[in-house]
């Protein structure tokens, strides 16, 4: 898609306070990020107040979710989530040292279905 090359009366995003931005152009990118030559530093980090990072996107453009936070489909959880669940949340819990996949079924009762990686045959699973 288009670059968009727009800024509204040349100013940048305020230092304070919340902000939104308004799409005038459905066929152009709405934030485009560009890194500088040689770039290592992140092109993204979502922290708390504290500083603790919460969600980056790298300088290669992966995203990285530190250890003990949770995101859904993009990380290990230690253990499954017992609420705040919605029906569809696809999430990977690694408990036990075993990687499994975890799909929200019913959010009445936080059911979890689980994919298990069988580490012995690549490229075989297993459903729990």
């Amino acid at each position: 898609m288009a670059e968009g090359n727009k800024s509204y009366k040349g100013l940048a995003l305020p230092l304070n306070g919340e902000y939104e931005q308004t799409q005038l152009t459905a066929a152009t990118d709405m934030v485009t990020l560009t890194g500088a030559s040689g770039q290592t530093g992140d092109f993204i980090v979502c922290q708390d107040s504290s500083g603790n990072e919460k969600f980056v996107v790298d300088s290669d453009g992966v995203m990285v979710v530190p250890s003990g936070s949770a995101i859904r489909f993009g990380g290990f959880l230690t253990t499954a989530p017992t609420t705040g669940l919605t029906a569809g949340d696809i999430f990977l819990v690694k408990a036990s040292s075993t990687p499994q996949i975890a799909i929200c079924t019913d959010t009445t009762s936080n059911t979890l279905m689980y994919i298990s990686a069988n580490t012995s045959t690549f490229g075989r699973a297993s459903g729990t």
